[in-house]
């Protein structure tokens, strides 16, 4: 374990919660960029930051609240997938089950943002291997954890099948806690993938744009309501980015409005989000409190410019609880 931990900040807890996540970590290489781009116009990058992206993201503030995290899938045996184990690794994230192939490549996206207009564009490129089974070391941390996490991307690559497929069944039969991100990439599942994930899922995470990946196709809330029906045990967390979010189960129907903040840059807050969520529920907040501590890790993460490496603290959360005059006290 590394020695520099300043990076992260532990609030004073005595038996932290553990979060087992699964998939592909990602690498983010973000430019400022004016957007739109258009041939032949070519241009200097304002800013250039290596940073590691996608389910990174919330692991890094997971940490950066509490929880502690072991990391299931695969990085690359190259130079960035070195990046990510250094940055895992610093903040004192358990990598010792992730598999690196010889040969194998980093799943890499190109992060075009414009901190002018609030914009960006993605460009990605998956890494490529062998395929990454599910093993006893991955077994053991999830014996160990009390929560799995799993983004939807993860479920679309193929050389990952293996490993989510392992986990999932090991989630049916020891009745184990799911948080799952839908994500963008959603919509490439098949409607047997999505029963499966649903089948053992405790708390659905999504936007509005992403509802008909897991619905059928339907839209809106009535179709997050007919999924709650559907699905006895399930809570949605319907992220509503500056406008917050709203908790929906077959008992529960709660708006948590969001914090008003200068935005420069929105990639990573959601998964930024996804992390302060399930560091709060799993430690027994209300889901009121649960909404409102992660509509504040998401406002401060917008602050900033990129994610990962620079996921929010637990006390700039804090601030901003205070500022809004909460009244809920993170120990940070």
């Amino acid at each position: 374990m590394p020695t520099d931990l300043r990076r992260w900040q532990a609030p004073r807890l005595t038996m932290p919660k553990r979060l087992v996540t699964v998939g592909d970590l990602v690498a983010d290489l973000v430019l400022g960029a004016r957007l739109p781009l258009q041939a032949e116009r070519h241009q200097t990058a304002k800013t250039l930051r290596f940073e590691a992206g996608g389910a990174c993201t919330t692991i890094l503030a997971a940490r950066n609240m509490g929880l502690a995290v072991a990391a299931l899938g695969t990085v690359g045996a190259d130079f960035q997938g070195r990046m990510l184990l250094d940055i895992l690794n610093a903040a004192a994230v358990d990598t010792a089950a992730l598999l690196i192939p010889p040969g194998s490549t980093t799943t890499t996206v190109l992060a075009l943002t414009d901190t002018g207009q609030g914009q960006h564009v993605f460009v990605g490129h998956y890494g490529a291997g062998a395929d990454i089974e599910f093993t006893s070391a991955a077994e053991a941390r999830l014996k160990s954890a009390d929560a799995v996490f799993i983004p939807g991307y993860t479920l679309v690559e193929a050389r990952l099948s293996g490993l989510v497929d392992g986990v999932l069944d090991w989630l049916a039969e020891h009745d184990g806690r799911l948080y799952f991100d839908v994500g963008p990439f959603s919509r490439q599942l098949s409607r047997a993938q999505v029963n499966q994930t649903l089948a053992v899922c405790d708390t659905l995470l999504l936007t509005e744009d992403e509802i008909p990946f897991v619905a059928d196709g339907a839209r809106g809330l009535d179709a997050c309501r007919r999924l709650c029906a559907r699905y006895r045990n399930l809570t949605i967390v319907l992220k509503l980015a500056a406008a917050g979010c709203r908790i929906l189960s077959r008992s529960l129907d709660l708006a948590c409005p969001g914090f008003a903040v200068d935005a420069v840059d929105t990639v990573g807050a959601g998964d930024a989000f996804a992390g302060a969520y399930i560091w709060a529920d799993l430690n027994g907040y209300s889901p009121r409190e649960c909404g409102t501590i992660a509509n504040a890790m998401g406002a401060a993460s917008v602050r900033k410019l990129g994610a990962g490496g620079n996921a929010s603290s637990c006390a700039e959360v804090q601030s901003l609880l205070d500022r809004d005059e909460t009244g809920i006290r993170l120990p940070c």
